[in-house]
């Protein structure tokens, strides 16, 4: 089945424009291989097989247990409740996961403020990690279409030079010709509609996920000023 895709594959490609539907296939392998990774990095592994009960029912007791033991530990900073956030983190293997877990890494050192900032630069990092290679996705995906009329249009003028050289005019020809410049153009629009679909998809489930991650990192500032605060508190009442 592999070897009759590559060869009919192949036989697309000697139809069309070769000077551009090589440079196509590319980019279509480009598309994927951008749409595949970003999707594994933005979403739950377990979000694609939501369809089998059982990686549904733990992904949902995952989620449940990951947004319990957030609330635990914004509720009392301990030792415990920070054990537990951290097991949950790598169970929910998400975005927000990963940037709870960059920021409980500097939850041991002193000064609130330092702990502040090392909050906004979790946020930060996490942000541009989430938005690593959409634009680039979005580039090749609206250039697909572009290419394929590029090559239509040089199939045309191909075809055009043929028929001024030739000494009749044989609509068979003709046909055939404009049919193998047309083939480009439809296949840049197969190229690019995954990635337009995947681009919006992914581009959605960004934005979701900054918001939430910027809700956590406001609370867990709130939470490492209002900690700072009571220690104060406490010590000048001990004076």
């Amino acid at each position: 089945m592999i070897l009759d895709l590559f060869e009919r594959l192949g036989k697309l490609i000697e139809e069309g424009t070769l000077g551009v539907m090589v440079p196509l296939m590319g980019t279509c392998f480009v598309i994927c291989y951008l749409a595949v990774d970003r999707f594994r990095y933005l979403y739950e592994p377990r979000s694609f097989f939501r369809f089998i009960p059982t990686f549904r029912r733990s992904l949902l007791e995952d989620k449940v247990g990951f947004q319990k033991c957030l609330t635990s530990f914004l509720e009392a900073d301990n030792a415990e409740t920070r054990k537990k956030l951290e097991l949950a983190c790598q169970k929910y293997q998400t975005p927000h996961g990963r940037f709870i877990q960059r920021c409980l890494l500097g939850q041991g050192r002193r000064g609130s403020k330092i702990q502040q900032l090392e909050t906004q630069q979790a946020e930060l990092s996490e942000n541009l990690a989430i938005e690593t290679s959409i634009p680039l996705l979005s580039t090749f995906a609206r250039t697909a279409p572009l290419m394929g009329l590029m090559g239509t249009v040089t199939g045309m003028i191909a075809t055009f030079s043929a028929m001024m050289l030739s000494s009749g005019t044989d609509p068979k020809a003709l046909s055939s010709g404009i049919r193998i410049a047309l083939l480009a153009t439809n296949v840049g629009l197969v190229v690019s509609l995954p990635g337009i679909v995947a681009l919006g998809i992914l581009s959605r489930r960004g934005q979701v996920l900054q918001e939430e991650i910027r809700k956590t990192s406001l609370l867990l500032r709130n939470h490492k000023t209002e900690s700072s605060n009571s220690d104060l508190k406490g010590a000048r009442i001990e004076e």
